[in-house]
């Protein structure tokens, strides 16, 4: 891909901000000012990570931590240059735990380790908290992608048709908490969590020969866990 050679790289460092010890599994996005993910991953065992843009930004980013047990931590909007590295520190500030913090962890364990791991294979995420902001208003998942915008995504015009990678054309397979459905799918909004889309790449690795062109993983809110707090 030209200017591939000429990507825009952020490295840095996630710590708390009383110890200055590193934080590791923090998920790290950068994001344009419309809010949009240009880039996500996960820190490392040392706290470290680096982080490459998918698309040249056209204004200012922000750099964005969440980790379970810590506030989410932003930096100020800054701008990028084609070919610039930018190193970024990120301090956060743990959650004082509570008996009802130690419940509501327990309790949506699985699902956040799910987002973790969705980000430390480098999928294209859409978090609880965008998915939360428009699943009420959606009455299908077509409506739900619409109104969240899914630039790599090819929307059927026709009830027959599929989702298409818009690179490459094919159609993707939807893959539900694991479980592979096929190019079509019925799915509640209400019942979304999160959901990522793999490249035909990743979910080849992920998923074989039963995804070979693309997919986008679904995954639900389970019957324990709480409303996601809206930013």
């Amino acid at each position: 891909m030209a200017g591939r050679a000429e990507a825009q790289l952020f490295r840095g460092t996630v710590r708390s901000i009383t110890t200055a010890i590193p934080i590791p599994d923090a998920q790290i996005t950068v994001r344009d000012s419309l809010d949009d993910v240009l880039a996500s991953t996960v820190s490392d065992s040392t706290g470290r990570f680096t982080l490459r843009l998918r698309r040249v930004p056209t204004g200012a980013v922000i750099v964005q931590a969440r980790r379970l047990g810590y506030e989410v931590v932003r930096t100020g909007e800054a701008r990028i240059g084609r070919g610039d590295s930018v190193e970024v520190e990120l301090l956060m500030t743990e959650v004082a735990a509570t008996l009802e913090a130690i419940t509501v962890r327990g309790m949506n364990s699985l699902n956040e380790q799910r987002l973790v791991d969705a980000y430390r294979r480098g999928w294209q995420v859409y978090e609880p908290e965008r998915v939360a902001q428009h699943q009420s208003r959606a009455t299908d998942m077509m409506q739900l992608l619409r109104s969240m915008g899914t630039p790599s995504l090819t929307l059927p015009r026709r009830i027959d048709d599929c989702v298409r990678n818009t690179r490459t054309g094919e159609c993707l397979t939807w893959v539900l908490d694991g479980q592979i459905l096929g190019p079509s799918a019925f799915i509640l909004p209400t019942d979304v969590y999160f959901f990522a889309v793999l490249s035909p790449s990743e979910s080849r690795v992920e998923y074989g020969n039963r995804a070979p062109n693309g997919a986008i993983s679904v995954y639900t809110r389970s019957a324990t866990d709480r409303p996601t707090r809206r930013r």
